[in-house]
């Protein structure tokens, strides 16, 4: 008899899950509480234009490559990839824009323009970054930390004294090691912010995001990132799994110290072999589990570090708006004190760097003929909300700021339509653990890889974790990887690294 599955929450990670168990032949059930699948990746459609209000980066190909490659296809292909060439562009309070290739040999012209001597040092630390980023995909990332020797291998050993370098101190100190120059250090910084973290709490493993800058690359599917989520479904579509949707979880059913079931917010209970939660994991352990049953209670949950909140505003401008690229980042000046509000303070930054992406640069079907689609990410501290006024005149600020740097004075005139999706907005549509933006604890060195919240309860008995509140993280990426290694759990599959199609 078929083994039996239920998933709670559609996201990218339980889609990937129910992909893999559903592969090697389980019966499986997603129940999604809101209209549609896909969790963060997500999109608003508002008088002709589509507003993304989830992931905007596509990093680490070879990640979905591998993962696509189970089920005997193309990630390239089927998502219709492009590489971007600049990668994006960078604008400042006070100094002139740079633009990122993407390409080393390009960009460490752009590094030695600004400090004397950068250029070679970045591309020496773009060679660690690297040697790091591959250490860590090949023995880290894949990797349940069930068996001692799964990390004690000679690569590892052998790099041992480098390794123990970079979790010993923070990104910033790293980096301020080899360049002086405020630009240049928050080139080398700003990835910790997609990855929920401060460059100045992070451990400086994290240097492995520089390698995707300057060495993998910047790429984006022609469709949209909604198609991600599409791809995932249709990927699964052939083995037959059922999806769920506006079905809100209230219960995990526990008997005799083992999940059997959910209940539903109708009193509908739905019975399965294998119960996995991809939702909020603080929501999923302090909600949806009985007290007794609650492996990680809000005592636990007090001495994490969420990931940050966000503000995100997506506006539709009459008009181009030539002098941008798909990516774009601003930085202010007071880089140090623009994270210590919002890790350590916790308060709105009077000063912010913010991101905004330009989506109609690679697909203009995002807004009407003669018009452009743009989307701002506020981060701000996790735990904050703020009301209708507030977020108005944060996203205000953000515009103004950010067309004063980029020399589009006319930007908030020429605005036409907009959308603001803000703290109140990720616990209502997510269930989201203090407001979070990014479905997660923070990257600190204790929230990292082994330290990582784990994905199977250490009360319950067949109840599963998966997403990026679990191992290994935050992001995409991430997420693809922790369906494997939720599905190793499941499975009983001790194999380190990725999947591979005969192990299905």
């Amino acid at each position: 008899m078929k083994k039996s599955a239920i998933i709670i929450g559609a996201g990218y990670g339980g889609m990937a899950l129910a992909n893999l168990l559903a592969k090697s032949g389980y019966t499986v059930t997603v129940i999604e509480k809101n209209a549609q699948s896909g969790g963060r990746i997500a999109a608003v459609k508002q008088n002709g234009y589509t507003f993304d209000i989830g992931p905007s980066w596509y990093l680490m190909p070879e990640v979905f490559e591998q993962y696509y490659q189970i089920f005997g296809e193309l990630a390239h292909t089927r998502l219709d990839l492009v590489r971007f060439k600049p990668g994006y562009r960078v604008y400042f309070e006070h100094d002139d824009p740079l633009t990122i290739q993407g390409d080393i040999e390009h960009d460490r012209h752009t590094f030695e323009a600004i400090e004397r001597g950068a250029g070679e040092k970045l591309e020496r630390y773009v060679q660690k970054s690297s040697l790091v980023y591959e250490l860590s995909v090949k023995y880290f990332l894949y990797n349940n930390f069930q068996r001692a020797r799964d990390i004690l291998r000679w690569p590892i050993i052998r790099n041992a004294p480098r390794m123990v370098r970079l979790v010993t101190q923070n990104l910033d100190t790293y980096v301020s090691k080899s360049f002086r120059d405020r630009r240049l250090r928050q080139l080398l910084e700003y990835h910790m912010v997609f990855l929920g973290s401060s460059p100045f709490q992070a451990p400086a493993i994290y240097t492995l995001m520089s390698h995707l800058d300057f060495k993998s690359g910047v790429f984006y599917p022609r469709a949209g990132m909604v198609s991600l989520a599409d791809d995932m479904k249709a990927l699964g579509d052939e083995f037959g799994i059922c999806y769920v949707f506006n079905a809100d979880v209230q219960e995990i059913i526990v008997k005799k110290g083992e999940a059997v079931g959910v209940r539903l917010g109708d009193d509908t209970e739905l019975r399965a072999d294998v119960i996995v939660s991809g939702a909020d994991l603080h929501h999923t352990e302090t909600t949806l589990l009985a007290k007794p049953h609650q492996s990680f209670d809000e005592k636990y949950w007090s001495a994490r570090q969420p990931g940050p909140g966000a503000l995100l505003v997506s506006v539709g401008v009459k008009g181009t708006l030539p002098s941008l690229e798909h990516h774009n980042l601003f930085f202010v000046d007071k880089w140090r004190e623009n994270f210590r509000a919002i890790y350590e303070d916790k308060i709105i930054p009077k000063d912010a760097s913010v991101y905004v992406c330009n989506p109609t640069k690679t697909d203009p079907t995002l807004a009407p003929e003669g018009h452009e689609n743009l989307f701002f990410l506020v981060p701000i501290p996790a735990g904050v909300s703020l009301d209708e006024n507030e977020q108005a005149q944060l996203a205000d600020t953000a515009i103004s700021t950010f067309s004063a740097a980029a020399s589009i004075p006319d930007l908030a005139e020429r605005i036409v339509e907009k959308n603001i999706f803000g703290p109140q907005d990720f616990a209502d549509r997510y269930n989201a653990w203090e407001y979070n933006a990014f479905g997660g604890e923070s990257h600190l060195l204790s929230q990292s890889i082994m330290f990582r919240t784990p994905n199977k309860s250490k009360k319950v008995k067949n109840l599963y974790y998966v997403g990026a509140g679990s191992l290994p993280g935050i992001g995409l990426p991430m997420c693809l990887i922790s369906a494997q290694l939720t599905y190793k759990k499941i499975t009983n599959n001790r194999a380190a690294g990725p999947l591979k199609k005969e192990d299905m």
